[in-house]
């Protein structure tokens, strides 16, 4: 049987999914039996399943297979906590009052983990980059480098609230002796993410009603959803108008709006050719001007691959880019490099 590269990668993660279903429906079927309140010791005995052997599973299946940081056994077993007060009737619970202790003290090993996890970041932002690389630049490769998988998530909803609620005052970057290049002024970009703005509100607004009449949490959680879209379209509209190509002296730095970066030396750039036309598929070429609701203009091609940079820490290989600018031919002038 051949298995996909997904299944494969999160193999471990879906056996933890499909062993922790498996463990919480034979709990809640012994719950639910009439002996279940005869037997004092059965309560202590679902407790000790949920809190401990799931978290031990999710540490031996998830945390170590996938170098995630200590603190999300924290998560774990938080939501082991839940899962023991819904699995357990109310007229069972009095020998469980000894874990309202537990958050108190799962509280104090995550202040010391994030104090001993602070000193690390201290450590490794000293370290990081080059003396003169910029001090958010710094910070960034700093949590990615301590925290891995947990660092990029944070990093990315950091950027995505950073852009949306802060965007409006925000001025484009530049930097010394940097020639910036926008993609948004002449494609219709702001006019696109204005009418889908405002057609997710009105979306937001008549799906809450409308599923407020069948359940109150349903609304509500449809209601974060539509209002977690609505800060993401808003973020990635303020990080392609803040975030303009740049060429420097030595360096070409590609930003696609809070979706996709690179930056590579300007010396592995060895062409830059207008597109007209429609792109055909290749397994090396990226089309990078999809986020900007826009059709290619300008094919850069590099002497090898280069690694494109994605939210939550994605990362794809590419040799040639397919990117959209305001003025295509500009750049290449800029470039140096024969059209």
């Amino acid at each position: 049987m051949i298995y996909s590269p997904a299944f494969v990668r999160y193999r471990s993660a879906l056996g933890f999914a499909a062993l922790a279903l498996l463990v919480v429906g034979i709990e809640r079927a012994v719950t639910r039996l009439p002996l279940f309140g005869q037997h004092p010791h059965l309560p202590l005995a679902v407790t000790f399943d949920v809190l401990v052997g799931l978290p031990v599973l999710f540490y031996l299946l998830v945390v170590r297979r996938y170098h995630l940081p200590l603190g999300t056994l924290v998560a774990a077993v938080c939501t082991g906590l839940v899962l023991v007060h819904w699995l357990i009737p109310a007229a069972q619970q009095q020998p469980l009052q000894v874990l309202r202790f537990v958050p108190a003290v799962l509280e104090l090993a995550m202040l010391a983990l994030l104090a001993a996890r602070a000193r690390r970041l201290v450590r490794a932002y000293r370290t990081a980059g080059a003396p003169g690389t910029r001090v958010l630049a710094r910070a960034r490769m700093a949590v990615a480098q301590e925290m891995g998988a947990a660092g990029h998530f944070l990093l990315a909803e950091i950027d995505m609230l950073r852009f949306a609620l802060l965007g409006w005052w925000a001025r484009p970057d530049a930097r010394a002796g940097a020639v910036a290049f926008s993609g948004h002024r002449e494609s219709g970009f702001v006019a696109i993410v204005a009418v889908v703005g405002f057609a997710l509100l009105i979306e937001t607004a008549a799906v809450h009603l409308l599923a407020w009449h069948w359940s109150p949490a349903v609304a509500n959680g449809l209601l974060l959803l539509d209002l977690y879209g609505l800060l993401l379209l808003l973020a990635h509209g303020h990080a392609v108008r803040l975030q303009p190509t740049l060429l420097t002296a030595d360096e070409v730095i590609l930003r696609v709006g809070f979706f996709w970066r690179v930056a590579v030396p300007r010396a592995a750039l060895v062409a830059a050719e207008p597109l007209h036309g429609d792109l055909l598929p290749d397994p090396e070429t990226r089309n990078l001007a999809k986020p900007l609701f826009a059709a290619p203009n300008l094919l850069l091609t590099f002497a090898e691959p280069v690694a494109l940079v994605g939210p939550y820490g994605i990362r794809r290989p590419a040799r040639r880019l397919a990117i959209y600018l305001d003025q295509p031919r500009q750049f290449i002038a800029a470039t140096g490099l024969p059209i």
